[in-house]
């Protein structure tokens, strides 16, 4: 019988994925969970973090999400027609 780790070395250089840890699939499902503008009182719940620095040190947003983020507050402002001094957004 093989060993976790050997099963799992050999799955991901199958996949063409060689280099992928098990524990990158945690990382990228916190930060999936954390850039979908779930509370961080639910992500921490989901991966079972007791504190908001194992939240931070987890997850990893990217800028497009941030950018996402802030795109659709200045959207948002923009159709409830909020003086703002953003014209355009740009994407």
């Amino acid at each position: 019988m093989r060993s976790f780790r050997t099963a799992w070395r050999g799955a991901t250089r199958e996949a063409g994925l060689s280099g992928l840890r098990f524990h990158d699939l945690r990382h990228h499902t916190i930060t999936k969970l954390a850039e979908g503008l779930a509370s961080e009182q639910t992500v921490m719940a989901i991966a079972g973090h007791l504190s908001k620095r194992m939240l931070e040190r987890y997850s990893h947003i990217r800028m497009e999400a941030k950018r996402k983020a802030l795109d659709a507050i200045a959207t948002a402002e923009i159709d409830a027609g909020v003086p703002t001094k953003v014209t355009t957004i740009k994407r």
